[in-house]
């Protein structure tokens, strides 16, 4: 059976040269029986030996994921859960777990610290690397220039690598770009660590820093999530200096990288509305003549810190605010459901409670002046040196300035005055 496998494999290759060499079936067998005489059955194994670098099947495409918000190609990424009742495959050639594995090694990790055989941190620091350890950090987007991937296009060496090393590391070749310029492709991580593994060997493989898969694109430009955050807080610099008080971004949620096709194409931030609390983002890629060919969503968190009156001590409803009853707290503006008083007007009594240290909203107050609906007051008639006046029932609420409707308590009718003070309405 082994002998069946390793002839079919040796003829497949062999009839795929005579093809190339435009030999018919007769030079195949022959060249099959002179391969057998002369080299035995370990020439047809190496014949049939897969080459090395990345293979074309590994490459996939990746063009969906520019058009996607940033927690859609999470989820993409995502391995797909086992349905119940089904036992979870191995992947990519692993082994599964046994069930009790993750619990064997916490075992036994708390066997090595309770036996004092485990290395801890000194000094609350874990030192990753030692003075003269050296890792390769290989980037999850990438740009070649060259018809060759190199270990420079897609790694950043972290640690104390020595320079000379580092330049003959980085111009090392690992496999041929992808065939076509301006569209990104991926490489999974199983098959990007296969890769490393036979362009570099098992020692530099071993010491690079692989991501959960690797998008590269030929020619053109990539920029990080690094670079994104940079131009999303230059970009929103100029709006933001002109908000009150201190503002802060954080939180950001962007895309880990995109892709332009060729150095003519560039990035536009379309900022959502900027108000405290999660703001949207929107990275349009254009074209040369500002052609919009795809957006990609993304969010920062904006932090209003404004300076704001509040209680210095606990109030009740309707007690008279007064100077030494306020101070002043910075404070968080989405937390606040109303505008902060400005400090101005008065005299104002509150129209709820007041805890200590709460801010004091506009609506929190109301004027110690206020006709209450209800309340009998002096409804003047103000006509040149005319002057007539009578009692009337406020039939609404109203502070000094307002017009509200009043009951003429001697004619019964309802007329409209504007209220002067707490019992007093004019009609001019």
């Amino acid at each position: 059976m082994r002998f069946l496998r390793i002839f079919l494999a040796c003829s497949g290759a062999l009839a795929r040269q005579c093809t190339l060499r435009g030999t018919g079936a007769a030079g195949l067998l022959v060249a099959v029986l002179v391969c057998w005489q002369l080299c035995g059955p370990g020439a047809l194994a190496v014949l049939a030996a897969p080459g090395g670098g990345v293979p074309s099947a590994t490459w996939q495409d990746n063009d969906r994921n520019h058009r996607r918000s940033p927690s859609q190609i999470v989820t993409q990424l995502r391995a797909p859960q086992a349905q119940a009742g089904q036992q979870p495959q191995s992947q990519s050639g692993q082994m599964p777990l046994a069930e009790n594995a993750q619990d064997q090694r916490a075992a036994k990790t708390r066997n090595m610290l309770a036996a004092g055989e485990a290395p801890t941190a000194q000094g609350g620091q874990l030192n990753m690397l030692g003075p003269d350890d050296w890792r390769l950090k290989i980037l999850s987007a990438a740009v070649t220039n060259s018809d060759m991937v190199l270990l420079g296009d897609i790694a950043a060496p972290l640690g104390q690598i020595a320079p000379e090393m580092w330049g003959q590391l980085r111009v090392q070749p690992l496999w041929p770009a992808p065939p076509e310029e301006g569209k990104p492709l991926q490489i999974n991580n199983s098959r990007l660590a296969q890769a490393l593994r036979q362009a570099l060997g098992k020692e530099v493989a071993g010491r690079c820093i692989l991501p959960s898969s690797l998008v590269i694109q030929r020619g053109g430009l990539v920029f990080h999530e690094e670079d994104l955050r940079s131009y999303v807080v230059k970009s929103l610099t100029p709006q933001l200096a002109a908000m009150p008080g201190e503002v802060e971004l954080s939180d950001f949620r962007l895309p880990d990288y995109i892709f332009l096709a060729h150095s003519q194409q560039r990035v536009q931030l379309e900022p959502g509305k900027l108000t405290p609390g999660r703001v949207p983002l929107r990275f349009a890629v254009q074209e040369a003549d500002g052609n919009v060919l795809r957006r990609i969503s993304g969010t920062v968190n904006l932090t209003l810190w404004v300076t704001a009156p509040a209680a210095s001590r606990a109030m009740n409803k309707g007690e008279s605010l007064a100077a030494e009853s306020v101070t002043f707290m910075k404070v968080n503006a989405s937390q606040l459901r109303d505008l902060p008083w400005d400090g101005r007007g008065g005299p104002w009594q509150l129209s709820r409670a007041l805890n200590t240290g709460e801010p004091i909203l506009q609506s929190d107050l109301v004027s110690q002046l206020m006709v209450k609906r209800g309340d009998v007051v002096n409804l003047v008639y103000l006509r040149g040196n005319l002057r007539i006046a009578t009692q009337a029932q406020a039939l609404s609420d109203g502070e000094p300035g307002a017009t509200i409707a009043v009951r003429n308590l001697q004619t019964k009718k309802q007329v409209y005055a504007i209220v002067k003070d707490g019992s007093t309405v004019e009609i001019h």
